[in-house]
Order: C-alpha cells, then structure tokens, then sequence
C-alpha cells in the first residue's frame, strides 16, 4: 500500500496535494489483499500533509517558471516586432521621422531630420541587395554635380547599355525619369 501510495506520489505535483489524497483514497477505498502479508484489508484512507515551507517553495518555483516563460515570450515579440520595423524601414526610411514626429514631436529639430537618411543608409547596407542600395547612393552623388550635358550623356549611355541587355523597358522608363525625350518625339529634319 505505501508502494501505492508513493508512487501516486511521484505522479502528482506537491501544489495539488488534494488531488493526489483523492487519488489514493479511490485506490484504497476497495478490497485489497496484501501478498507478503497474511491480511486483507478491507478499508483504508490517506490523508496527505504538506508543510507551508513546502508548498510556499512550489509556489514560489511556479511563479518562477511563469516569469521565465512570460520573460521569453516578451523577448521573442521584440524581436519579431524589431524584424517587422527594419523591414519597413528598408523599404520607406520616413517611417523612423514619421515615428518620431509621432512619439516626441518636441525631439525633432533638424539635427534629427539630417540624421534620418544616415539611418536610412545604414539600415539600408545590411538590406538583401544592399550592393545595389549603396551603388544608387553614389551614382546619385556623383551624377547630382554633373552639368547637365553631361547628365544627359550620362543617361543616353546607361540607357544604350540597357538596350544592348534587352532592357528596352528600362531604358525608356530611365529617359522618363530624368524628362529626355524618347526617340518617337523627337523632331524629324
């Protein structure tokens, strides 16, 4: 019966006490004949004890274990919301000016809206394709302190490089971009 008993024991955790006395009581509620001895018992009932230094540790390892996980599930949306942020702020970097206007309008001053596209860039090199990100960034550089004759040679070469790559589609949209007219307007002599 003891046997019986610890072992139930060992199944039931020390905070529900009353559930593993249940437990033993329906076992031992019924006949039973004990095999090294020479006796039959009839009834017998448990009664399950537990010290308050006991159950005020399990308690206490419980609100442990509900912290820790609360604590890493705290960690794990951080994360996620950190992913989510990033992401947005690869494709549209005025999503951090936007923010802080919203948050603390009174912080911005135009040291914070001259920092915005250094972040911008940052956030931008560890982007997939970020060769292509910095590659536009200094082409743009460059190309902003061009005359605008040779802004135009510029245009009329990379859009001739396009074409030579079945890029047509490119090409025409590049020379819309900057306003150079296509060849279908231009003027015949």
């Amino acid at each position: 019966m003891i046997n019986e008993v610890t072992r139930l024991a060992a199944a039931c955790p020390i905070l529900d006490y009353a559930e593993l006395q249940h437990r033993a009581n329906a076992r031992l509620g019924r006949e039973a004949v004990l095999p090294d001895e020479d006796v039959r018992v009839s009834w017998a009932t448990v009664r399950v004890h537990v010290t308050p230094e006991d159950l005020h540790a399990a308690h206490a390892q419980m609100r442990l274990r509900a912290r820790a996980r609360a604590d890493s599930e705290i960690k794990q949306l951080r994360v996620a919301q950190a992913v989510a942020y990033r992401d947005q702020l690869r494709t549209d970097p005025t999503l951090l000016l936007a923010q802080l206007l919203l948050e603390s309008p009174g912080t911005v001053n135009e040291e914070t809206i001259n920092i915005v596209p250094i972040v911008a860039e940052q956030v931008a090199m560890f982007a997939p394709g970020a060769a292509w990100v910095q590659t536009a960034r200094l082409l743009e550089e460059w190309y902003g302190k061009l005359k605008p004759d040779a802004k135009q040679f510029v245009i009329e070469r990379l859009c001739t490089a396009l074409t030579e790559f079945e890029g047509e589609a490119a090409a025409q949209r590049l020379k819309e971009i900057h306003d150079f007219p296509s060849p279908s307007s231009e003027p015949v002599p």
